[in-house]
């Protein structure tokens, strides 16, 4: 009689593990792959090139119309409170500002300054920004703690002119 329990007990314990086991191949083959790799394959890196080309060509715009030559001269000079020029790299169509705090990427647009994007560094937020709006004089800042850092932006012979403020 002992014995056809634990028999009965082992075969019962093997139904239910063969019963989770089956649900969790059922879940993890429902989410789109199986434990044996098929399902939806990576994409190669041509492909992955090809699709953000034609995302680029969606979204062009046109560049500004005068791009003047960038001179160390045309830039504010360094007050208390400010620090150093901020790096600056321009393309044909934006230019992207970066500083302790974060990168902004904005353009010169009919009617002042544009801000396409604004990323802060680890450790900061953008707390303030005027991300996608034209605007004669946008700002974003980027906040640590105490610590802020405010990136003015203004439209200066077809390019933006960024000046940083780190309180």
């Amino acid at each position: 009689m002992r014995g056809g329990r634990i028999t009965t007990g082992v075969l019962l314990w093997l139904v239910a593990a063969a019963a989770a086991t089956a649900v969790g191949l059922t879940a993890v083959g429902a989410i789109g792959t199986d434990l044996l790799g098929s399902g939806s394959t990576p994409l190669s890196e041509s492909e992955v090139d090809a699709q953000l080309a034609s995302r680029r060509a969606d979204t062009t715009t046109p560049p500004p119309t005068s791009p003047p030559p960038t001179t160390s001269a045309s830039r504010p000079p360094a007050s208390p409170g400010r620090t150093s020029p901020p790096k600056q790299r321009e393309s044909a169509r934006s230019t992207t500002t970066t500083t302790p705090g974060g990168t902004v990427i904005s353009r010169c647009a009919p009617g002042g300054v544009q801000v396409l994007q604004a990323t802060p560094v680890l450790g900061f937020r953008v707390d303030s920004d005027d991300t996608g709006r034209v605007d004669d004089h946008p700002s974003v800042k980027f906040r640590s703690g105490e610590r802020e850092i405010e990136v003015r932006l203004r439209c200066a012979g077809g390019r933006p002119q960024a000046e940083v403020e780190d309180d």
